[in-house]
């Protein structure tokens, strides 16, 4: 964590000390992230996903040649997840998991552009991020069983987490310059790959995925 902060500290402050050299980019991007599943495992239970996120990322950067802009960017995320599970009980009905979370992180770090100019108008730009995460999740479960379940009753839980991590992620992108290098960014997905730990446990998930198609991201950004 320690490491991260200070290389996008000392980003920040190179940015603003060479400005004079070159060029310095600020901008922001909106993005909005969505999947959806439904798996069937077996002739006895079905499960049916979904999750959605949006993210606000502003940042700042200095373009020291022509192709190359190094930067740092801060991001706030919103995420929302849920999922409800059917399993046949002896075949006179179903128990439903209903799980649901909702979370609230914190992203920052370094990244690195590399731009291709195809056109007075159109650019193409790959990014490269390395990022450290920190958030929290709340946690809930609804469990319901059929009428002649022994026993059964309707069952709540919930669970308050935190956790950190870093986040690595690479996303092409196009850049549409309106006026005077002020344009549009757009971008439908990248790679990405993250791994984390929870507060008080020893567990630390990770995670690879491709999100193309699955993300629209739109922004703007100026050359200054």
């Amino acid at each position: 964590m320690k490491k991260i902060l200070l290389l996008t500290a000392s980003v920040i402050i190179s940015s603003m000390s060479f400005a004079q050299k070159g060029t310095v980019l600020v901008g922001g991007n909106v993005e909005f992230k969505k999947n959806d599943n439904i798996l069937i495992l077996a002739t006895s239970s079905a499960t049916n996903g979904t999750s959605r996120s949006s993210e606000l990322s502003p940042y700042v950067g200095y373009q020291f040649s022509e192709k190359l802009t190094a930067g740092a960017t801060l991001s706030l995320i919103s995420s929302k997840y849920e999922n409800v599970r059917n399993v046949d009980y002896a075949g006179v009905g179903y128990i439903t998991f209903e799980t649901t979370s909702k979370g609230k992180d914190w992203v920052m770090g370094p990244f690195l552009r590399y731009t291709e100019k195809l056109s007075d108008i159109f650019s193409v730009f790959g990014q490269l991020e390395g990022l450290y995460m920190s958030g929290n999740r709340d946690l809930g479960t609804k469990t319901t069983y059929p009428p002649n379940y022994p026993g059964g009753v309707t069952h709540l839980t919930r669970e308050e987490t935190s956790f950190s991590g870093v986040r690595f992620r690479f996303f092409p992108a196009v850049f549409i310059n309106v006026k005077k290098n002020f344009g549009l960014n757009l971008s439908i997905g990248g790679v990405e790959y993250q791994k984390y730990g929870q507060k008080d446990s020893d567990k630390k998930p990770s995670s690879f995925g491709l999100s193309f198609g699955k993300t629209a991201s739109i922004g703007i950004s100026k050359n200054f």
